[in-house]
């Protein structure tokens, strides 16, 4: 028995070390056939609620061409029609290149909750003889739909004498909106509200615009001041748009 144990203690570091050797190389060995032509930097993007704009959700997608062939992207397919593809009009790509394109969604058109959408990526390369895809996809958190304010602030540079005006839009996302302007008020003496109207917007929902107009050169410097909108609604009596009006620059005491 003491011998049998001999042996075997003697042979432990010879079997540990072919054990580490064959594990070295299985981590080091990939197949050829493992290796897409298309690599995808990222394969899914989610957007929280606070990552949003302008009711809009934005994601880039980078990718390059990781085969030793030139590689041709020959569609890029969203799984929903609320989805837009942007991307550059080259869709060749020689080895090591690099592109990109961007997925958007018009959230004001989707229900609130957590979307997902995918966006298949079909390419060829001369080595391969049919086409291949990969699949990305897209997360968006989209808000509560209630009432939104574009633009949120508004700036002017008024250099001139000539009039000067902006569109503000206020958009009722619920499903029983019946928002009114009752008054639109602010300080500077320059500045009129005009051409008050209702309309809808593409998927149907009430808006309220109004038009912001400053006449004449304004004051040096900057000026601030808030554009305050009242409302029939109960739960948004208020809406407030902040205001900055940037004129001349200031003539220094040497000038």
């Amino acid at each position: 028995m003491r011998s049998v144990m001999i042996c075997l203690l003697a042979l432990t570091p010879c079997l540990a070390s072919a054990w580490t050797a064959a594990r070295a190389v299985d981590m080091r060995f990939v197949p050829d056939a493992a290796v897409a032509p298309l690599a995808m930097h990222i394969h899914m993007v989610h957007l929280r609620e606070v990552d949003l704009r302008e009711g809009k959700a934005v994601a880039e997608f980078g990718f390059h061409n990781a085969s030793e062939q030139p590689l041709t992207i020959t569609a890029v397919k969203p799984s929903c029609g609320c989805v837009t593809i942007r991307m550059h009009e080259n869709r060749e790509f020689k080895p090591n290149e690099h592109g990109k394109f961007y997925v958007e969604v018009d959230t004001a058109g989707e229900q609130s909750g957590l979307q997902e959408y995918t966006v298949d990526v079909a390419y060829r390369t001369p080595g391969r003889a049919a086409e291949e895809h990969k699949h990305v996809t897209f997360r968006v958190d989209v808000p509560e739909k209630k009432v939104t304010v574009k633009p949120r602030a508004l700036i002017f540079y008024q250099l001139s004498a000539e009039k000067t005006t902006q569109t503000v839009t206020i958009t009722d996302f619920r499903s029983r909106g019946n928002l009114e302007l009752l008054d639109v008020r602010c300080g500077l003496n320059q500045l009129s509200i005009e051409n008050r109207r209702v309309e809808q917007d593409a998927h149907g929902n009430p808006q309220v615009k109004f038009d912001v107009a400053i006449t004449g050169v304004a004051p040096a410097g900057r000026q601030t001041d808030v554009i305050i909108v009242t409302t029939n609604d109960p739960e948004f009596p208020e809406i407030k748009v902040p205001l900055l009006v940037n004129g001349p620059m200031e003539k220094s005491a040497s000038q």
